[in-house]
């Protein structure tokens, strides 16, 4: 296994190249690895830029409620075999598929971060302090809105992951199903997202399972209104904390579960107003579809697109007469 990558270490180069320093929003990349052609890794073709900026951020073909093609993981395309090839030859192909897909997975990371920059800058001069100001303000759309949550979510998890891809190299496929929770969203696998969508609702299945809810009860009252045993149902249902915390004495903490449950919500609720503002459900990309649904505890699991699109779109419409606590709370089955 150790000659995987036998002549073609660009992957690992690249990340020797990386100099991080984070001093509190401050994140410096800096990058000398010359452009490589990868073969086996299906290009999207170049459109136009979204933002003043250096980066080549690609968008969808609904540039408002579709979030940059860069903040989703390039297609791994695995090479084919001759029927007598040998073994040797196969694990080099696949270890250079796999590292390139690695490899443009990070450059994404990188390329988010400068347009995120960039947003951020032309957000600043306009006046908007803060996302909400601007969103109010109709000078950030649903993908701009994505990109900065997306780079946000990537960036924090550049150091960890650096460190495994440079550990593990040509492993690291292997070891990655099993610490999800440090993947940069740009370098997760087809199967490790699939995994981790079902473990998540395998995971909401058991709390609905053991929720005790009183009919009067339903997070009407907005997320002031739930009690300890609902925070933790929420966030064990929406994958907010992870499964290896204890969940007795105490544990997690119910200002912690409090505080993470209320971003989480603040969130989708800014999402809804914004897919409703900038398009609609119609409009979305499939993978931006599934994504939404992950997000609200929906299952994506055995449904088939227009049954995902319509699950979103049957959110929307409950959104309007409901907060979004009770969705969270009712086991929304559309």
């Amino acid at each position: 296994m150790a000659l995987i990558f036998a002549g073609h270490k660009a992957p690992q180069r690249a990340f020797l190249a990386l100099s991080l320093r984070v001093a509190g929003s401050d994140l410096l990349i800096s990058t000398k690895q010359p452009s490589l052609a990868f073969p086996n890794i299906r290009r999207e073709p170049q459109a136009h830029r979204r933002w003043q900026s250096s980066s080549a951020v690609r968008i969808n073909h609904n540039e408002k409620v579709n979030a940059p093609v860069s903040t989703l993981p390039v297609p791994l395309v695995l090479p084919d075999f001759a029927p007598d090839e040998q073994a040797i030859s196969r694990l080099f192909k696949t270890g250079k598929a796999y590292g390139s897909f690695y490899y443009a997975g990070l450059k994404n990371v990188y390329h988010n971060f400068r347009a995120a920059a960039q947003l951020h800058r032309d957000l600043s001069q306009k006046g908007h302090g803060s996302i909400s100001d601007a969103i109010r303000a109709g000078a950030l759309d649903r993908s701009g809105f994505q990109l900065l949550r997306r780079n946000s979510h990537d960036i924090s998890r550049i150091p960890l992951f650096g460190l495994l891809f440079l550990v593990c190299g040509e492993f690291t496929p292997f070891v990655v199903p099993f610490v999800s929770a440090i993947v940069p969203w740009t370098c997760r696998l087809p199967s490790q997202i699939r995994q981790d969508r079902t473990r998540l609702e395998d995971r909401r299945k058991q709390s609905f399972r053991n929720l005790v809810l009183d009919p009067k009860d339903l997070g009407d009252a907005g997320l002031e209104g739930l009690s300890g045993s609902q925070l933790l149902h929420v966030s064990r249902s929406l994958g907010i904390h992870s499964k290896w915390w204890p969940e007795a004495n105490g544990l997690p903490p119910a200002s912690l579960l409090k505080y993470r449950v209320g971003k989480r919500i603040e969130y989708l609720d800014r999402d809804d107003e914004l897919i409703s503002k900038d398009g609609g459900v119609q409009q979305m990309e499939m993978e931006e579809v599934r994504m939404a649904l992950v997000d609200r505890g929906l299952d994506t699991t055995g449904k088939n697109d227009e049954q995902q699109r319509e699950a979103l779109l049957n959110w929307l419409s409950a959104r309007k007469a409901n907060p979004t606590t009770k969705l969270l709370l009712t086991r929304y089955a559309p």
